[in-house]
């Protein structure tokens, strides 16, 4: 008997979730964790795995995680460099890139962007303030606009 369309369907469904869970389990394997923590995201095999709400991670970096060894550690300096990037609108690499080498600007780079950035937010809060507190003695001041 010939296999319908839509045992076909699901037969490759099966097998495709089968494949994801495994690349999972061998993830938290290699990273030692437990898998009791995990589950994808709105049930979606093959999406994006959540880890106890401490990380997500896409099939496809979970893939090149596998396949290329990749220690814990390598991924969470890619994730941390990849939010310090975000908070400057930088440019992000995608996981592969990053284990190629590819450019970075430095973490020393940006503490001072971080410095740089406070001090703009002081400076443009002091200037509120002087706006505000001369408003304060223009509206006071009923002799102004004779």
């Amino acid at each position: 008997m010939e296999k319908t369309k839509d045992d076909v369907k699901k037969e490759i469904r099966q097998q495709f979730e089968c494949a994801c869970n495994r690349y999972v389990l061998e993830l938290l394997r290699m990273w030692g964790l437990d898998s009791y923590y995990g589950y994808w995201i709105g049930n979606e095999v093959g999406g994006v795995y959540d880890y106890d709400g401490c990380f997500t991670i896409s099939m496809e970096d979970m893939i090149y995680i596998v396949e290329h060894d990749v220690e814990k550690e390598q991924y969470w300096e890619w994730q941390e460099y990849c939010v310090d990037a975000m908070e400057f609108n930088m440019d992000t690499p995608n996981l592969r890139s990053w284990m190629m080498g590819c450019p970075r600007t430095p973490k020393e780079t940006f503490g001072r962007l971080r410095g740089l950035k406070a001090d703009l937010a002081r400076a443009v809060n002091e200037e509120k303030e002087r706006l505000i507190e001369k408003n304060k003695n223009v509206f006071l001041n009923t002799n102004y606009h004779k």
